[in-house]
């Protein structure tokens, strides 16, 4: 009788744990993350993660989301637009109700191709190509766009009284192409000359004989749509060259303090960024704060206050549709109103954000310097 009751507790155990399982299960709501997390641009992913991390555990320990923790599992893509597509697949299978990327926008791209497939709301934080979100009603971004910052560039040039410009870019890559084709339009329209248009290949080192051609065009500015190392490299030549005059970049080139052994030559970029950790706003004090509190350091790459806040987005977007279904989600998506790190995001007829642009440069000693915010 004895050994009976042992085993029949047993049993009723294992049930009662059994039974309890699932509903553990359902107080988590799970959100993928993906992008490049590794390899020459691997520091924006990280930049994202550390934005969206930060976010997920503050709601966490308010009690999270529908009375449910939140659970982030993150996919690195390596910049890779197929890694982005096996991501998906690998998440979708994990009863992932929202995506947080990609990083890059021809990774994002390709996840948004499958994400529209199945209506799964998508937020990018930093995917800057128009056509991230053309034709797909579910995906989203909490960064401007490449036209938007490019043509903000052309008018802050003409606001300085620059009227002969030249323009250095990549020939291979969606963003540079992007960026110079938006440039020059807007160029055109306020009357500032493109004296030079030069490219070159990606991967290049050696950029001398374009840059010494843009030289003797003797223009009164560069427009470098570049990342940070290449635009190093860039700038490094241009000195031994010359060539001076100012630079001026997109978000993009907001990392190039790391790959530049002269400081000094910073003091001539000029970029658009997503955002300032010199911005004034509570919500942006207050996520600098936790920010350095949480990683012993100040954000040094934007993506991670746009990565804060396509987190906000989306969990508030959840909270806002009462469940976890997808088209409630994307519905809330686009109703939001609120505001966030980089400024007040509502969401335009593309599910673009209409929202704050901030200019920066660098001292002498690679600290950035806030310049000017211009406002939707």
């Amino acid at each position: 009788m004895k050994k009976r009751s042992i085993l029949s507790m047993l049993v009723v155990i294992a049930l009662i744990i059994s039974a309890a399982l699932p509903v553990l299960a359902e107080d988590v709501i799970k959100i993928g993350g993906i992008g490049v997390l590794s390899g020459k641009y691997g520091m924006y992913g990280l930049a994202v993660r550390e934005g969206v991390d930060l976010y997920v555990k503050q709601i966490n320990e308010k009690g999270g989301v529908l009375g449910k923790q939140v659970q982030i599992l993150w996919e690195d893509t390596q910049g890779n637009a197929s890694e982005a597509i096996n991501a998906y697949l690998k998440l979708s299978d994990m009863d992932v109700v929202g995506y947080i990327g990609a990083v890059l926008s021809g990774e994002s791209k390709a996840l948004a191709e499958v994400t529209a497939e199945d209506g799964v709301p998508q937020i990018s934080p930093s995917a800057t190509d128009y056509d991230v979100t053309t034709g797909r009603p579910n995906v989203f971004r909490t960064c401007f766009l490449d036209p938007f910052q490019a043509k903000a560039v052309a008018e802050y040039m003409a606001a300085e009284g620059i009227k002969k410009v030249a323009v250095l870019y990549d020939n291979a890559t969606d963003y540079s192409n992007g960026l110079y084709e938006a440039f020059k339009a807007k160029s055109e329209e306020l009357g500032v000359e493109i004296v030079a248009a030069e490219a070159a290949a990606y991967g290049d080192t050696d950029y001398k004989t374009q840059l010494t051609t843009i030289q003797n065009a003797k223009p009164e500015a560069v427009f470098l749509p570049y990342y940070g190392a290449d635009a190093a490299l860039i700038l490094a030549q241009a000195k031994e060259l010359g060539l001076d005059v100012n630079f001026y970049g997109a978000d993009g080139i907001a990392d190039i303090v790391d790959y530049v052994a002269d400081k000094s030559v910073l003091t001539k970029v000029v970029y658009t960024d997503h955002f300032s950790t010199d911005a004034q706003s509570e919500i942006a004090v207050n996520f600098v704060k936790a920010f350095e509190a949480e990683y012993g350091k100040a954000p040094t790459i934007s993506f991670s206050a746009t990565g804060y806040d396509a987190a906000v987005v989306l969990l508030a977007a959840i909270e806002a549709a009462g469940s976890t279904d997808a088209k409630a989600i994307v519905d809330a998506i686009k109703a939001t109103n609120l505001t966030a790190v980089s400024g007040n995001i509502t969401f335009d007829d593309h599910n673009d954000p209409i929202k704050s642009i901030f200019f920066q440069t660098f001292d002498g000693e690679g600290n950035k310097f806030f310049l000017k915010q211009v406002d939707p």
